[in-house]
């Protein structure tokens, strides 16, 4: 399967014939393509996400799983350049540091058995102990309701992929100020997570710690997994959030917020 790609937009558009009140037309859909994630050679994970900003999701993935725990970590991570691979579009290549491949418990603790649906961020865990990773206990930062009640319509604005299919998640980080920093979408909500947080990964901007996380769909535990994985103080959901994700925020110091949007937000305590 390959992406048409609309000048308007970056990429992860899929031109269809649909028939709609009679008449047959062009629509674009979602792209949905797999991507497998390779450790010094050696197969780590394969993902169901939208093609695009892939060095990211890697580099996002591999810290929110605690395979890495800084861009030192980080030999090299790059698309696959070898023309015999199966795929090599959808394929990404990382190298860990000679210091980061000497803790490899860590990778083989995150290697997955089988795929993860771009439906559940923790699907392909052996054991539930894999579920948990260590993460680092955090001091919540608490805002106005008012004040975070408007991010997620900034962030809807610049959401141009959902704009043209209707059938993507994102991601977004702001700043204490509510400026948006930096946006991502993906069929997968934890990969539109892992994009963001990639992003600050790749920039040595780690920790997160005064970064607002705002996500357009639910607030389920491996999304507030992943946030304080990131050190991330605030996550805010336009959706629910899961009893897991209320324990975990509450025990981990993450502020949670659901259902946040104009005139309301809910602030669990």
């Amino acid at each position: 399967m390959t992406a048409v790609k609309d000048d308007r937009l970056a990429a992860g558009l899929y031109r269809v014939r649909v028939e709609r009140h009679g008449r047959v037309e062009d629509d674009w859909v979602a792209v949905e393509e797999p991507l497998e994630i390779r450790v010094d050679g050696e197969p780590l994970v394969v993902t169901m996400r939208t093609p695009g900003h892939d060095r990211e999701l890697a580099a996002g993935f591999l810290l929110t799983e605690g395979v890495v725990a800084s861009p030192g970590d980080l030999e090299s991570i790059e698309p696959c350049t070898d023309p015999l691979a199966y795929d090599p579009d959808n394929l990404i290549q990382v190298r860990l540091t000679e210091s980061a491949r000497a803790s490899h418990e860590r990778v083989k603790k995150a290697r997955r058995d089988f795929t993860a649906t771009a439906a559940c961020g923790l699907c392909g865990k052996a054991r539930i102990e894999d579920v948990f990773q260590r993460i680092p206990e955090l001091e919540p930062r608490h805002l106005a309701i008012d004040f975070l009640a408007g991010l997620p319509e900034r962030m809807r604005r610049e959401q141009s992929l959902f704009d043209a299919t209707g059938g993507l998640h994102a991601a977004a980080l702001f700043d204490l100020g509510g400026e948006l920093l930096v946006l991502r979408e993906d069929i997968g909500r934890h990969n539109a997570v892992d994009k963001v947080v990639g992003n600050a990964l790749l920039a040595g901007q780690l920790p997160m710690s005064d970064r607002i996380l705002v996500v357009s769909a639910r607030a389920g535990f491996e999304i507030v997994q992943k946030a304080m994985m990131a050190a991330i103080r605030t996550l805010v959901a336009v959706g629910a959030a899961s009893s897991l994700a209320v324990r975990a925020a509450a025990e981990g110091g993450l502020a949670l917020y659901s259902f946040v949007g104009e005139g309301r937000g809910n602030r669990h305590v």
